[in-house]
């Protein structure tokens, strides 16, 4: 079975949007939160593109997402989405892991060899 970078970007854009939406909380949205909404829904587009460089931003929004948690978990709700710390702590962890599974499907594009003049 080959890993698939898209599955680990719909969940992290999933994310970035439970994180705006709030999933029934009443906290209000703080200016972090939508920052790290952004950087998720950001990380997850970036996987569908299937470069080497979306392994390195899937993985920094994962690790601010679980950062957030922590932060929320250490007294300030402000810096973390409206939803339970542990949530985003688990979650952050999971995408990191996710990330590192589907890194061998996020190759450079193939080039085409052209033909040299040796090989006729």
């Amino acid at each position: 079975m080959r890993p698939s970078p898209w599955s680990v970007g719909l969940i992290m854009i999933l994310m970035g949007g439970i994180g705006v939406s709030g999933f029934g909380q009443g906290a209000p949205l703080s200016p972090a939160a939508y920052a790290v909404s952004g950087a998720l829904v950001v990380g997850g587009a970036a996987m569908f593109l299937r470069r080497p460089f979306s392994f390195y931003v899937a993985i920094t929004a994962a690790l601010l997402l679980s950062a957030s948690g922590l932060a929320a978990m250490l007294h300030h709700p402000e810096l973390g989405l409206p939803v339970h710390p542990a949530i985003s702590v688990v979650v952050g962890f999971y995408l990191c892991l996710r990330a590192v599974i589907a890194r061998p499907g996020l190759r450079p594009p193939s080039s085409r060899a052209v033909p040299s003049e040796n090989d006729q």
